[in-house]
């Protein structure tokens, strides 16, 4: 039975369209040239760490899988290594581009990829074997738009378990719509495989703003937002790497990157007004805690301004109804109202932390 999805009515959406037509395509076998995931693998200056990254891409179990490594115009000998992995093993692509950024780096990647899932890994961190064969092994029998799991932190070669999805149902199939609180975990986007058709349709990509600050807010944002069938597992298979000092989190050199990530997240809630009902209450609770956060961090001479641009986006949130008491709690609630009252004053009292 095949359905025609070609003329479905204007109402129905694409996450709509594509839930109803997973039912008909579960199970469905690899098209000829098509691979069941690509990895992606963003590469900066990173040859200290880039050949652990790789040997454990190698060693990966899942069969039907390429690794498509993306260099960002290095200048130490990533290049190199990189080069010499593609020549031993043609599951390694190598894409080559002068330096723009990380939100560049994985445009590339996604149009390059050729697999039915993507993965992201990072090429300071590594996977262990059975990862991306255990996620999609999942992901496959459900039909998921989605899969996330646990990770490890790693330091010092000892592995810390983490589990940022502790109190969630493991192996379950739910709607985001119906288990909001899962999309105020952190981003950790290297956990996980996204069908790639999802990202596709729903016009999901990274912002290339210079750098590699926070393009990982609003990618994360609205795959959660245009997912219809996500499930979580416990294990850990990623081991996130947390004593590399150049690391791009550690940063704390931009001060309205993250703003622009919330903007990219509302845009896409604007294009559909059933999502933007849905979501935009819970998206402005989580723009409290994530600048809360970028206040902390950023010198105190540009805080002040971050915090009028901060009470001004808070104030067109109420002003559409779209900032509301029951997404915080009572504690944020009270700080949001006293960011819009005055936000001069708000500064001075929380002038050295917030």
């Amino acid at each position: 039975m095949e359905a025609d999805w070609q003329n479905a009515p204007f109402w129905a959406s694409s996450s709509t369209v594509r839930m109803v037509m997973g039912l008909f395509a579960r199970k469905k076998p690899l098209a000829p040239g098509e691979l069941a995931v690509s990895v992606l693998v963003p590469v900066y200056n990173v040859e200290r760490f880039l050949p652990a990254c790789l040997d454990s891409l190698k060693a990966q179990t899942l069969q039907e899988i390429e690794f498509i490594c993306i260099n960002d115009g290095s200048t130490d000998g990533s290049l190199d290594i990189l080069r010499s992995y593609a020549e031993a093993d043609e599951r390694f692509r190598i894409v080559d581009k002068p330096n723009s950024g990380y939100g560049a780096s994985m445009n590339r990647g996604l149009d390059a990829a050729r697999g039915r899932y993507l993965g992201i890994v990072e090429s300071d961190d590594f996977a262990s074997p059975e990862m991306f064969e255990q996620l999609y092994k999942f992901a496959s029998r459900h039909d998921l738009d989605l899969v996330k799991s646990n990770y490890f932190e790693f330091c010092d070669g000892k592995d810390a378990p983490q589990e940022p999805f502790a109190g969630f149902p493991y192996k379950k199939v739910f709607d985001p719509r119906e288990m909001q609180a899962v999309v105020k975990v952190l981003p950790i986007i290297w956990t996980a495989l996204y069908r790639r058709q999802m990202l596709v349709d729903e016009g999901i990509r990274f912002n290339e703003t210079p750098g590699a600050s926070f393009q990982d807010t609003s990618f994360v944002q609205r795959v959660w937002f245009a997912a219809r069938r996500v499930a979580l597992l416990k294990p850990a298979y990623l081991h996130y790497r947390v004593d590399n000092a150049g690391s791009s989190v550690k940063s704390a050199a931009k001060v309205f990157e993250v703003c622009g990530e919330y903007a990219t997240s509302e845009a896409f809630l604007r294009e559909d007004p059933e999502r933007f009902a849905t979501f935009a209450p819970l998206l402005n609770a989580m723009k409290l805690d994530t600048y809360r956060w970028n206040y902390n961090r950023i010198a105190v001479e540009c805080r002040l301004e971050f915090v009028r641009r901060w009470a001004e986006e808070f104030k067109q949130a109420e002003a559409e109804g779209m900032l509301r008491h029951e997404s915080f709690n009572d504690y944020d609630w009270g700080i949001a109202q006293e960011l819009m009252a005055d936000p001069d004053a708000f500064f001075e009292k929380y002038k050295e932390a917030l």
